[in-house]
């Protein structure tokens, strides 16, 4: 039959947490982690929002002024259109990412990772 007391004394030792010689430096450092300011942080957030709401607006006013322009001119805006074809059919085989849609995907996280990678040099600094 085992100890009672060696078993408790076990049970107590395995119940405490182990203190570490650094334990104030790392608490200070949370801390301080905790408390910079995320002014720089808002900053990269209301302008990675500007830039997509630009995207946005851009797209939403080049549609409006399509349909403006076949409403006008059927003739100008089949013109409109075949040399706009041509011009994504370059566009395409240059980049030849499937479309211009996967261009402007690339583009988006080629910003976040900027961003991402701004966002890690302020958490070093």
């Amino acid at each position: 039959m085992a100890d009672q007391d060696f078993e408790t004394q076990l049970a107590r030792l395995y119940g405490q947490a182990p203190v570490f010689r650094d334990a104030e430096l790392f608490a200070q450092q949370v801390t301080q982690k905790l408390d910079r300011g995320w002014a720089l942080r808002r900053v990269l957030i209301g302008a990675t929002g500007v830039v997509a709401g630009v995207a946005a607006a851009v797209q939403l006013v080049g549609a409006r002024f399509a349909d403006e322009f076949a409403q006008m001119s059927k003739e100008g805006t089949d013109q409109l259109n075949l040399g706009v074809d041509k011009l994504t059919h370059r566009y395409d085989q240059l980049f030849s990412l499937g479309g211009s849609e996967a261009l402007w995907v690339g583009a988006a996280l080629a910003i976040l990772a900027l961003a991402f990678a701004v966002t890690r040099l302020v958490d070093e600094v």
